[in-house]
């Protein structure tokens, strides 16, 4: 009887230290888990204060937020002279920079324009809905008294270079022939008169 209980208690130790042995491998894995999460941690916060440094960094300043392919390609390509920023003025005397390849056509303005100012009122407010249909139906981009009017003219072609500066100018085009229309532009501008 005494040997059987003494086997018994073997079993009952042995099990016992099986399950002790169980228990620290069970807290290894948990503090190997944890120092994992601990260290994944750290990793995360060192590369968020990088990221911070980086945006902060007055070098980066032209960088957009949410940063595209083509936007990287053309500030390489501005850095190295073969794309050219442009100033745009708007109709409250405030303006911005865009950049553009050399070799843009006056709709590649419009579209980094566009681009430009939705991201900028998305920035400030939200999403703001603005009708580019609208814009460019009542408004034309001019350079030296020229109005830019055929999208697919090269900005060169008009003068265009880096650091030149483009403004909005009021315009109503003709639906078919896009020429100046001088009765709809008075009816267009004589409302606007009276709103203020």
């Amino acid at each position: 009887m005494e040997i059987q209980c003494c086997c018994e208690s073997a079993r009952d130790l042995k099990k016992q230290m099986q399950r002790m042995e169980m228990m620290e491998e069970g807290n290894t894995n948990r503090n190997s888990v944890e120092e994992g999460y601990r260290e994944n941690k750290i990793k995360k916060a060192r590369l968020q204060s990088t990221l911070v440094a980086l945006v902060d960094d007055p070098v980066l300043s032209d960088v957009p937020k949410t940063p595209t392919l083509s936007d990287v390609d053309t500030l390489i390509c501005l850095e190295l002279g073969s794309a050219m920023r442009i100033s745009v003025l708007k109709l409250d005397a405030t303006a911005f920079d865009v950049a553009l390849m050399n070799s843009a056509t006056v709709k590649d303005l419009k579209v980094a324009i566009k681009k430009k100012i939705n991201d900028m009122e998305q920035s400030k407010m939200g999403h703001r809905h603005i009708s580019w249909k609208h814009v460019w139906g009542n408004f034309c981009l001019s350079y030296h008294n020229d109005k830019l009017l055929d999208d697919n003219a090269a900005l060169q072609d008009f003068g265009i270079r880096n650091n030149s500066q483009v403004h909005f100018v009021p315009y109503v085009a003709l639906k078919d022939s896009h020429r100046h229309s001088k009765r709809r532009r008075h009816r267009f501008f004589h409302g606007l008169s009276k709103l203020s």
